[in-house]
């Protein structure tokens, strides 16, 4: 008969003290690891519910208020007829209406565009040789003329007094003219503005910008150079007053149109003239 075998139970086992220590250390070392992980799963959680819950960067701020829309001449014709709209004269008659067209001459068989401006430079104060002509593209360019609502043929504006302040108005009226058109009518490199002339007939010049004159204005909302929203006779504050004389004045001149020696017109421009 068979005998039965027994197994004999294992001895326990039996840790020395360095073995309890590695133990020890190894738990630890997990337990901080566990606790950093655990930190780093709250702190992801954390930085999303923010993040969801914050709300969305405010848009950069818009160039203008209003923007001209359609094809390109309907932005300048939106541009002519909007802008003058603000303008008004102190009696809340409004100033001035403007037309927007390509630089061109009229004639009996049809406008003829205008293809080249040359614009001499100011040799008053000994900075520059008569002979320095610069000379521009007329196909860049656009071209308003601003005309008094009174009965003047001439487009004079014939109510209210002459002033300063009125021909600095105006001044303001081109600049946003120009401003509006470089910013929102592609392909233009220059604005050309016809003041309306004084009461007796005078000129009062025109006023010529180029896209390069004023790329630091177009670059910023144009409330940061013209903060008036009612602009009026009288009513422009000396900093906004500034800008306008700043960038308007040098460039007002007096213009002619000539015949090229190929019989098409160009424009010639003089150093900047007094206004009034």
């Amino acid at each position: 008969m068979a005998e039965d075998v027994t197994s004999k139970p294992e001895p326990p086992l039996v840790r020395t003290r360095r073995d309890r220590a590695r133990h020890t250390s190894y738990r630890l070392r997990f337990g901080i690891l566990y606790a950093a992980l655990a930190a780093i799963f709250g702190a992801g959680v954390g930085a999303f519910i923010v993040l969801a819950t914050r709300p969305a960067p405010p848009d950069a701020a818009a160039w203008s208020s209003w923007e001209p829309t359609g094809s390109r001449v309907a932005r300048m014709r939106q541009i002519a007829d909007h802008i003058p709209k603000a303008y008004l004269q102190e009696n809340g008659e409004q100033l001035t209406v403007s037309q927007a067209s390509q630089l061109a001459v009229p004639t009996e068989g049809g406008d003829v565009p205008v293809t080249s401006i040359f614009v001499r430079p100011d040799t008053s104060r000994g900075l520059a040789e008569e002979s320095d002509i610069d000379a521009y593209s007329g196909a860049d360019v656009i071209s308003y003329g601003l005309c008094g609502l009174g009965t003047s043929a001439e487009c004079a504006i014939t109510e209210g007094t002459p002033s300063t302040e009125r021909f600095t108005l105006l001044q303001r009226q081109a600049l946003e003219l120009s401003l509006y058109t470089f910013k929102y009518v592609d392909d233009v490199d220059s604005v050309l503005v016809f003041m309306p002339p004084t009461p007796s007939g005078e000129s009062n010049g025109t006023i010529f910008l180029r896209r390069d004159d004023v790329a630091d204005e177009l670059r910023r909302p144009l409330s940061h150079l013209l903060p008036s929203r009612a602009p009026r006779v009288g009513a422009l504050g000396e900093i906004e007053r500034d800008n306008i004389l700043r960038l308007t004045r040098p460039r007002t001149y007096a213009v002619q149109f000539q015949a090229a020696s190929d019989g098409r017109p160009i424009v010639v421009l003089t150093p900047p003239t007094a206004g009034s």
